[in-house]
């Protein structure tokens, strides 16, 4: 068996890794029992990080949108929308050029 190991400025890098993946996760956390989504399965909090994702770097989201950045189907994104309108946690606005498209919003308050 051959064992990896690691000196000086290797500890160091992977300590500092460990440590901010752990601040990142203990955040992840505490977001999630803010917004309570901590009920939600992992492809529902996908969808919804995916939401902020999207309006974060492109300042609108839409279902096609969360199609495209997801990979999941219509189907599953609409039934999860309808969930998460329900939990308050987004607004969510028919497209006035297609009925089965929605312009979506994150609810923070």
């Amino acid at each position: 068996e051959i064992g990896v190991r690691l000196v000086g400025s290797e500890m160091c890098i992977r300590d500092r890794f460990v440590a901010e993946l752990a601040e990142i996760l203990k955040l992840l956390s505490n977001i999630e029992e803010q917004y309570n989504l901590v009920a939600f399965n992992q492809t529902e909090k996908k969808i919804y990080y995916t939401i902020a994702t999207n309006l974060a770097s492109d300042s609108k989201c839409n279902i096609t949108d969360l199609i495209t950045s997801s990979g999941f189907s219509r189907s599953t994104i609409y039934k999860t929308l309808k969930k998460f309108e329900t939990q308050g946690l987004i607004k969510m606005e028919q497209s006035f050029g297609d009925k089965r498209e929605f312009n979506l919003d994150l609810i923070t308050a």
